[in-house]
């Protein structure tokens, strides 16, 4: 009787691996794609902001002389915290052959992610560190501890007239509108439920992280509020829910170092390095934006 070939005994069957890597870590970074740019000098970064005097009745005399109401302006500061994420692959799987590719580029593009995703954090939830030249880091103050105007959500569903009145709260203290709020998926999708939401495809292409579509908030508090859902506004350890709302052109990424690959010298048989980027947030007015804390 003849023996059949079957292909569960053939060892010289080619496995069947998809030359492609799929990463399924989140790589969202709306503050790091979206704000704009700017460049830091020291690594105590400062900017000054100034105010007009308060609106009064302006009527004088014929022939009176004037009064004068100097308004000095106020510096406000933040400090440039590095960040720095190394890469090493042996010479071995840099030489063998490999379904994905280039591992050493493949590695540089993944420590850039992760530095980006860290970048991402510490944008939105940084708190103001000196540091010291031996053991303590510089970190920088985020958006949240940048906003002034902070309120507590008591615990209690928002409903569409308290999202109004947070917009309308940045137009009373500025005189600016909010033209984006982050906030988690379950609070956008809360958002997304009220009147003044929409999908909509007019929003300028100038922003980096629009495509196709995006859900906006009108209101007479604000109109064309961008909603991102933002994956460190809440994160475990906070009480229930936050959302953050911002002027975005009142916002900048102020950049001491620019994101970066440095090659170090071997100490093996590997070839390693590392990606780093020395950075810090600008808010041009701490008024321009809102933080509300606990809600649900």
């Amino acid at each position: 009787m003849a023996v059949k070939a079957f292909s569960y005994d053939d060892a010289g069957i080619r496995e069947d691996l998809l030359s492609e890597l799929t990463n399924y870590s989140p790589r969202e970074n709306q503050l790091v794609s979206g704000l704009a740019t700017t460049e830091a000098k020291n690594t105590l970064h400062s900017w000054l902001i100034k105010s007009l005097g308060s609106v009064k009745t302006n009527a004088y005399v014929e022939g009176a002389d004037a009064s004068y109401d100097v308004q000095n302006p106020t510096r406000l500061s933040n400090l440039t915290q590095v960040f720095l994420e190394g890469w090493q692959i042996t010479d071995t799987d840099i030489a063998v052959n490999r379904a994905s590719g280039d591992r050493k580029a493949e590695e540089i593009a993944d420590a850039l992610a992760e530095l980006k995703n860290d970048m991402e954090y510490a944008l939105m939830r940084g708190s103001l560190v000196t540091g010291n030249g031996s053991n303590a880091a510089r970190q920088l103050r985020g958006l949240k501890l940048s906003l002034s105007l902070l309120t507590n959500g008591s615990g209690v569903s928002m409903p569409e007239k308290t999202f109004n009145d947070y917009l309308q709260m940045v137009w009373d203290n500025t005189n600016v509108e909010v033209n984006a709020v982050y906030c988690p998926i379950y609070i956008k999708r809360k958002i997304a439920g009220y009147s003044g939401a929409a999908t909509d495809k007019t929003i300028s292409i100038d922003d980096k992280r629009l495509v196709n579509a995006v859900d906006v908030y009108t209101s007479d508090a604000a109109s064309l509020v961008k909603l991102f859902k933002h994956r460190y506004v809440t994160v475990s350890g906070d009480t229930n829910y936050d959302i953050v709302g911002l002027n975005e052109d009142y916002a900048r990424i102020a950049y001491l170092i620019k994101p970066h690959n440095v090659d170090v010298g071997r100490t093996g048989l590997a070839e390693k390095g590392f990606v780093t980027t020395e950075l810090t947030l600008e808010v041009l007015n701490p008024k321009a934006g809102f933080w509300v804390t606990n809600i649900q």
